[in-house]
């Protein structure tokens, strides 16, 4: 079974994904990387491994830019991108900010038993004192959308249809009404598809969110999400959870690859050209906390002066 890789990506996102792409070409060097190219193509050098699609070469999801944000639509366009490449080969999805250090051979073992491979967020209980907590991946999904892998089999193709017509309709990040674009969709995945299963090892799907549970001497796929290629640090609102020190050097190394790709300094003024506009970005963990504080401290006085600072009942 030949097993190749693919990803969707932005114009901003290239640097990272030609660096993926020699990362593969040095561990599967017969594997081909192919580019869902999710903007305005321009022209660009790729890698010799690197195949690119253009959005509208991907039957019917263009239109779905005009009902989702700009996030939204990258995200949703992995599945679909996924059903349109999926033939005789098997493929593995790894999102563009994925660092790929070893092969990914006990997935393609897997693949070779199941017709499906998803990767759980987490691996085991953790205390809910930091966050991200239990209820933050019970509203994104307890499984990660950013490495997962499918084979040609009736069941795979059933599996996609039904992601993709869920995303079609329900497919963007509204949180109270249980939709967390393609991510959370994959909760459901192996209760309602047979062999449609997680592969529990460690090394795989290492993102800021889980680095701390995953303490390994040999990690295969770090992802690095959330990453700023200007200070080098995550995003505040990611977690606060400690890092571990191979994955902080990791994502120094990282920042340093990505930003010597060629690429780089030709991409990163380029805006997403396809969905709607994206909302802001959440606040800090640490102004959510002290809000939080401050609407405690707030309740608690007028529970006992109901009018010391915000009066609570109009005047007779």
């Amino acid at each position: 079974m030949s097993v190749h890789f693919f990803t969707a990506c932005w114009s901003r996102q290239l640097a990272q994904v030609f660096l993926l792409a020699d990362q593969l070409a040095q561990h599967h060097p017969d594997s081909l990387l192919w580019v869902g190219w999710m903007d305005q193509p321009f022209d660009v050098t790729a890698p010799a491994n690197v195949r690119m699609i253009q959005v509208g070469d991907i039957p019917g999801l263009l239109p779905l830019a005009e009902r989702y944000t700009k996030t939204e639509f990258l995200h949703i366009s992995r599945v679909w991108l996924g059903r349109h490449l999926l033939n005789q080969d098997a493929l593995i999805f790894l999102e563009p900010e994925t660092q790929v250090l070893r092969p990914l051979t006990e997935v393609v073992v897997a693949l070779e038993q199941r017709p499906a491979v998803l990767f759980s967020q987490w691996l085991q209980p953790h205390p809910d004192t930091q966050f991200p907590d239990s209820k933050y991946f019970l509203n994104y999904g307890t499984y990660f959308s950013g490495i997962w892998a499918i084979r040609p089999d009736a069941i795979t193709d059933s599996f996609l249809a039904w992601w993709c017509q869920n995303l079609e309709i329900r497919g963007g990040y509204r949180l109270c009404e249980g939709q967390g674009s393609d991510q959370l969709w994959l909760d459901m995945a192996p209760a309602l598809f047979a062999g449609v299963l997680p592969l529990r090892n460690a090394a795989y799907g290492i993102h800021v969110g889980n680095a701390f549970e995953r303490t390994i001497a040999e990690p295969i796929t770090l992802h690095h999400g959330g990453l700023s290629y200007q200070s080098g640090q995550y995003a505040s609102y990611l977690t606060n959870r400690p890092m571990p020190a191979y994955f902080k050097e990791a994502s120094k190394r990282y920042k340093t690859l990505v930003t010597k790709q060629p690429v780089y300094n030709q991409t990163q003024s380029r805006q997403p050209a396809f969905g709607l506009p994206d909302p802001l970005e959440p606040v800090s963990l640490q102004r959510q906390h002290w809000a939080a504080w401050v609407q405690k401290w707030i309740k608690t006085i007028n529970t006992y002066q109901p009018d010391f600072m915000f009066r609570q009942s109009q005047p007779q």
